[in-house]
């Protein structure tokens, strides 16, 4: 994914007049070769959007979670679009690439949710890397710095760690925490409680409608839940965002277009 400068993408492209101020058109001058661009140009609102989208999820998330600004979410960009390695979360990466959010890490690693949130947020304390490094398989080096680079070696860490472990037993476990947490999605999404169980297992999810990314069972589950309640009210869902905090709450918010 790159951010395509030329004039048909500017923002100061009104209709194929110019109303910037560069160095190729003169203000109020016709655009003859939209596939150029000046010293002003600035993203249009439309491209932007398909970028923000489209954007791989390493970059794209830590933007829409306000983690980066706008110039360092463009940078990133270029960055990636030449192969460069960008740093990234282990957590988040983890998430993407062994499928274990940070609720079920917390059940495998046998640490409350709490635990694995500040590990994410803050970084993960020493005492805790060499344990977390082996049930999970990854090197102890991966949790202190991890890039983009690096996701092929954690694919076979995964694939060593499933070997090594009865995940889908283990998971099964609801220590009072998780317990808690799952009569909380009840109250909060008010789904059944084996439709909960599973919900509960996720730890973030910003989905928008239109966007190519692949969830999990657990993500396919929460939108398709609140689709289905939209629709019942003559909406479409376009957006969700759902998250748990430190403590374990879930919070949801949703944006609906009227279906009329």
């Amino acid at each position: 994914m790159e951010i395509l400068k030329q004039c048909k993408t500017c923002e100061f492209n009104f209709s194929g007049i110019c109303a910037g101020h560069g160095n190729t058109y003169k203000y109020g001058e016709a655009i003859s070769d939209d596939t150029i661009f000046c010293d002003d140009w600035s993203i249009g609102f439309d491209h932007f959007t398909k970028i923000a989208k489209n954007a791989p999820w390493y970059i794209r998330e830590p933007y829409q979670d306000f983690k980066i600004d706008y110039p360092t979410f463009e940078k990133l960009l270029e960055a990636d679009a030449e192969g460069e390695a960008i740093e990234i979360n282990i957590f988040d990466a983890i998430r993407k690439i062994y499928g274990l959010s940070l609720v079920d890490l917390a059940v495998l690693l046998n640490v409350t949710f709490g635990v694995m949130y500040r590990a994410r947020s803050i970084g993960t304390p020493a005492k805790r890397i060499q344990t977390f490094s082996q049930v999970l398989c990854i090197p102890v080096e991966f949790f202190k710095k991890m890039t983009t680079h690096d996701f092929e070696q954690l694919r076979k860490c995964k694939a060593k760690f499933e070997e090594s472990s009865n995940v889908e037993t283990v998971l099964k476990n609801a220590p009072k925490w998780k317990q808690k947490l799952i009569n909380q999605v009840v109250n909060t999404l008010h789904c059944p409680i084996h439709l909960a169980k599973e919900i509960a297992r996720i730890d973030k999810l910003n989905w928008e409608k239109d966007v190519s990314d692949a969830l999990n069972n657990s993500e396919k589950l929460l939108v398709e839940y609140i689709s289905k309640a939209a629709s019942k009210n003559q909406q479409i869902l376009i957006s969700l965002e759902y998250s748990l905090d430190i403590a374990a709450l879930p919070h949801i918010r949703t944006t609906y277009l009227n279906n009329e």
